[in-house]
C-alpha cells in the first residue's frame, strides 16, 4: 500500500471514529460513517468531462472513506433527472449526486420536470473546474471570434450549427449569451450530454460548440480532431498559448465561463455526514492525483472548503447563473 493510501485510510478511520460519537436522530445507522458502499448518481453519460472528473476523484475518496464508491450514470433532462432522484433519497450520505454546476443550478428554471431546490443540497466539494473553449470541427479554419462573427454575419454564407446538451445546459447558456451579445445566429443542435456532443464535433456532424477545456477536450484539440477558436476565460491557458480569449476580440468583452464538476448530498443530510464527506473531497483536492490531472488536462482547482464555505460558494454560483438565465428569458421546456 502506498504512503498516500495509508495516510488517507488513517484519516478516514480517525474521522469515522469522531463521527461515531456525534450521532444524529435522522440516521438509521448508529456506528461510524460510512459503514457500507456509497453510490454517486452521475447526471451525464459516461465519458464526458464531469463524469471523468468524478470518477477520478472517486479513487481517492474510496481510500479516504474506506468504503467502495460506485459511480452510476443516470443521465437525462440536462442532469435534472439524477438531481431530482437524489433530492428524494434518504439523506444518510449513501446516495450522492455527481453533476456540473451550471446545469444543476439552472435546470429548475428551464426544465419543467426539474422539481428540486439547488441551494437546499449540500455541496461536498468540487472535483474539477475547467474554462469553456469555443471549438469548431476540423472542417473550419476560424482563428478568432472576430473571424467567426464576420463569417456568420455575411449574407450568403452557410448557416453554422452549434451543439449543446439541452435547453438550459451549461453550453446552451454560454452559446445563447455569445449569440445575444454578438448578434449572430447559429442553428442549435441539442444532445443528451457532453460525450456525444464532442463525438459529433470530432466527426464533423456539427460545426461549433462550447466545451470545457478539461476532460478529453485538450487531447482532441492537440490531435487535430477539433479546432479551438477562443477561450471563455480572463487569461490564455498555458496549455494552448496561441489560442486567444474571447475578450481579446473586438466583438465581445468580459466573457468568462467555466464548468465545475461537483459532488453533492441531498437536502437535510446530517452535519456530521456532510463534514466527513467534505473532508474526503478535500483529500481529493490536495491529492497528487488531482495535481497530475490539472497539469495534463489544463483544468484548474479550487482551494479546499469547509462545509460553510461550500454552502456560500453554491449560493453565489446560483445567484450568478440565475441572473444569466433570466436575462436570456429562457422558457421551461
Amino acid at each position: 500500500m502506498s504512503s498516500l493510501s495509508r495516510r488517507l485510510l488513517l484519516r478516514g478511520a480517525c474521522a469515522a471514529c469522531a463521527y461515531g460519537g456525534l450521532g444524529h436522530a435522522g440516521l438509521a445507522q448508529t456506528g461510524p460513517f460510512p459503514a457500507k458502499p456509497m453510490v454517486v448518481k452521475m447526471a451525464f453519460p459516461a465519458g464526458g468531462p464531469a463524469d471523468v472528473s468524478i470518477r477520478a476523484a472517486a479513487v481517492v475518496l474510496q481510500q479516504s472513506l474506506g468504503q467502495p464508491l460506485v459511480v452510476d450514470s443516470m443521465p437525462g433532462a440536462n442532469g435534472s433527472l439524477s438531481a431530482s432522484f437524489v433530492s428524494r433519497t434518504k439523506p444518510d450520505g449513501y446516495t450522492l449526486l455527481g453533476t456540473t454546476g451550471i446545469d444543476f443550478l439552472v435546470a429548475p428554471m428551464t426544465i419543467a420536470s426539474a422539481k428540486y431546490d439547488p441551494v437546499a443540497f449540500r455541496l461536498l466539494g468540487v472535483a474539477g473546474i475547467s474554462d469553456f473553449v469555443l471549438v469548431s470541427s476540423a472542417a473550419h479554419q476560424f482563428k478568432s471570434v472576430d473571424e467567426l462573427v464576420e463569417y456568420a454575419k455575411k449574407p450568403g454564407n452557410k448557416e453554422l450549427s452549434i451543439a449543446h446538451w439541452g435547453t438550459g445546459s451549461a453550453p446552451h447558456l454560454v452559446a445563447a449569451d455569445f449569440q445575444a451579445r454578438t448578434g449572430v445566429r447559429f442553428l442549435e443542435v441539442p444532445y443528451k450530454g457532453a460525450a456525444p456532443t464532442i463525438a459529433d464535433i470530432a466527426g464533423g456532424q456539427v460545426d461549433l460548440t462550447f466545451v470545457p477545456l478539461g476532460g478529453p477536450t485538450l487531447g482532441m484539440i492537440q490531435n487535430g480532431k477539433m479546432r479551438p477558436i477562443a477561450l471563455a476565460s480572463p487569461q490564455r491557458n498555458p496549455a494552448l498559448p496561441d489560442v486567444p480569449t474571447v475578450g481579446e476580440s473586438r466583438a465581445l468583452k468580459n466573457f468568462d465561463y467555466s464548468l465545475w464538476a461537483a459532488l453533492l448530498a441531498p437536502p437535510e443530510t446530517p452535519e456530521p455526514v456532510v463534514a466527513r464527506l467534505t473532508a474526503a473531497m478535500n483529500d481529493w483536492v490536495l491529492s497528487p492525483e488531482n495535481q497530475a490531472r490539472i497539469k495534463t488536462n489544463a483544468s484548474r482547482r479550487l482551494d479546499p472548503m469547509t462545509p460553510a464555505q461550500a454552502s456560500a460558494f453554491l449560493r453565489n454560483e446560483h445567484e450568478k447563473y440565475v441572473r444569466v438565465a433570466r436575462s436570456l428569458k429562457l422558457d421551461p421546456q
